[in-house]
């Protein structure tokens, strides 16, 4: 690139002694001031200098956050989540990917969706010849951190041309020669002004100046050059002076059709069109399809390149990230001009006046009576449908919307009742059972009285009691019966104690609570849709998470957990108080009724278990343990 004035050093007694220099005798560093130091420009500096470069990659990627993303469970129904967060983690996905060719996002719980985005310099592949990749490296100053695919860091890569198992380039490397060539421009016509207007030049003397002159000459120079302000200063001098200008003029170096042409040849690069950038690229038609088609084949093609990066991430959470498509004008205007074109050739309308105010979100338009009853008839047919999402029997959902009459008592309503009779409990687990059902009860009574949700506190206050004592006491039953057994005597009560405070807070806190909060939000929300629904109809959809059914299954699933906890913490007091070494071993009932999973226990060592602590192996489990030394056969 060139510098407007190129200046050679001499000593002394060399300025006038020598009349004429070859170019070839000129050291390298003489034409520093002429062509400059290396200008490499690297992705970073083509983003951060180039305006071509960053109108585009911000195109794409406040396109790619823009688009209608949802997160839903497993059943389709929305959640609730950070849109605002999402949006930035997608968009520095994009730059990253246009800037590197690969994008990194770390799986952190502190971090807000619980995801963070890691810069791709900091991370290293790390490949094996057999397997691809195992893993990566994360190097951050004097810090190490190994790190797993899709457990711990989600990744994304551009394909790669030149190996297997290795990002590849990204967009703005493919756009680098153009983004060069725009940066030099800019750089030449900002240096071109700051020298004062005045090219590469070589001043020449006709014979030798005074002292006095050519102390003017250089003062002079010097403020010529020292910018715009000084470029049209004037010197009277008695000596005659020649000048040899270097390089092209300032219009024939930064020609606009030349400049122009770059930034076409890099907005291709970026599969953006250019109707998006340059405001006199086309017509608004133009533009319009050219927008369509951007969305269409790019940013969708790229949305669901995301979504595989990111779906592995709320997977664990039972969630699943999409881009609801449907929701996107561009691709509604395409389905719109094909039910156009259908409708041409066959003369018919595809779509309805009310399905097409459906895709605009309009209320629907009623013309007449059958109209109306049709439009009541889909409206009571959808709430049925999201009465069947939260769990209630379709027969039941029908009738509750009015559709039918009929009390339909379903198969596992009536297992329900049958399996409620406390004969077909166990004696220990009745008394719990007891408790939960009137723990249930009163919860019950709270939505009747007119609560839309059941509080962390109230159900904590009603559950907490029911659970604490009889779990306790189950497990010291089961400790007893095994010191029995084994004739050895040790104190296990403030372990026991122990053991089911803890229990009992992560049963009614983490696994009881947050199912039974969810299951009643998304039954009033279909109760409050239904017509003429009243308390009780509520009742009745949110009796399978307050009913006796599942206390029952609670009762029996926590006291198996009971009883194995208490012959493990009276195996563990004989280790530390006599130094006796046993094993549990797995038992169940042997019989027609042990399901597939506890049957392949059966009679198994704690270290053939894989990896479980023990019964239940599933709700409503009542295997049981026993003790054995670890050295017998």
């Amino acid at each position: 690139m060139y510098k407007p004035v190129a200046q050679l050093v001499l000593s002394p007694t060399e300025r006038y002694d020598i009349k004429a220099l070859n170019l070839e005798d000129f050291l390298p560093t003489a034409w520093l001031g002429v062509v400059g130091e290396s200008d490499a420009v690297d992705v970073e500096t083509a983003y951060e200098r180039v305006a071509v470069v960053r109108t585009a990659v911000t195109l794409r990627a406040n396109a790619l956050a823009s688009l209608p993303w949802e997160i839903t469970n497993r059943r389709g129904t929305l959640v609730a989540f950070d849109a605002e967060r999402l949006a930035g983690i997608i968009r520095n996905v994009e730059i990253d990917l246009c800037l590197y060719g690969a994008a990194y996002v770390l799986r952190d719980p502190a971090a807000p969706l619980g995801l963070r985005r890691l810069h791709p310099r900091t991370i290293t592949p790390v490949t094996d010849a057999k397997r691809g990749l195992v893993g990566f490296v994360r190097r951050t100053s004097s810090v190490e951190l190994r790190l797993e695919p899709d457990a711990e860091l989600l990744y994304l890569w551009e394909p790669s041309v030149r190996g297997e198992v290795e990002p590849g380039v990204g967009l703005v490397t493919t756009a680098l020669t153009q983004a060069r060539a725009l940066l030099a421009a800019e750089r030449y016509q900002t240096a071109y002004f700051e020298r004062g207007a005045v090219r590469p030049t070589v001043w020449m003397f006709a014979q030798r100046p005074t002292d006095a002159e050519r102390s003017r000459f250089e003062q002079w120079l010097r403020q010529l050059v020292s910018g715009i302000r000084n470029a049209f200063r004037h010197l009277a001098l008695s000596s005659e002076i020649k000048t040899v200008t270097l390089g092209d003029t300032l219009s024939d170096a930064v020609k606009p059709e030349l400049l122009q042409r770059a930034a076409e040849l890099m907005i291709t690069a970026f599969q953006v069109p250019m109707s998006l950038v340059f405001s006199n690229a086309s017509n608004y038609a133009t533009a319009l399809r050219d927008y369509q088609t951007f969305i269409l084949l790019t940013i969708l093609s790229r949305a669901r390149e995301i979504v595989a990066m990111l779906q592995p991430h709320f997977a664990a959470y039972n969630q699943i990230l999409r881009c609801n498509e449907a929701r996107i004008d561009a691709v509604q205007n395409a389905e719109l001009e094909k039910a156009e074109a259908i409708q041409r050739l066959a003369g018919q309308p595809v779509l309805t006046l009310n399905e097409a105010r459906a895709r605009l979100d309009l209320p629907q338009f009623v013309e007449d009576a059958a109209d109306q009853a049709l439009l009541r008839l889909r409206n009571r047919l959808a709430i049925a449908r999201e009465a069947v999402a939260v769990g209630i029997e379709t027969a039941e959902a029908l009738r509750l919307v009015g559709l039918t009459t009929e009390r339909v008592e379903s198969a596992a309503d009536a297992k329900a009742l049958k399996s409620t009779e406390e004969d077909e409990l166990m004696p220990y687990e009745r008394q719990l059972y007891r408790d939960l059902k009137r723990a249930f009860q009163q919860l019950r009574q709270m939505m009747l009285d007119g609560a839309n949700e059941i509080t962390a506190q109230a159900f904590r206050n009603e559950l907490y009691p029911a659970m604490r004592g009889n779990l306790e006491t189950i497990a010291r039953l089961f400790a007893d019966e095994a010191q029995r057994a084994l004739g050895i005597a040790v104190d296990v009560d403030t372990l026991l104690a122990d053991w089911a405070e803890r229990a009992t807070r992560y049963q009614v806190e983490e696994l009881l609570y947050p199912y039974t909060r969810d299951y009643i939000a998304r039954a009033v929300a279909v109760w409050q849709q239904t017509p003429n629904a009243d308390r009780a109809e509520l009742i009745k959809m949110i009796e399978p998470v307050v009913g006796a059914r599942r206390a029952e299954t609670i009762a029996i699933t926590a006291a198996t957990e009971a009883a194995t906890a208490g012959v493990r913490t009276y195996r563990d007091a004989l280790r530390a108080e006599h130094n006796l070494d046993y094993v549990m071993v797995w038992e169940t009932a042997n019989d027609e009724r042990v399901c597939p999973i506890c049957g392949s226990l059966h009679r198994r060592r704690e270290d053939d278990w894989g990896g479980r602590a023990g019964p239940p192996a599933h709700p409503r489990c009542r295997c049981g343990v026993r003790l054995v030394r670890r050295d017998e056969a």
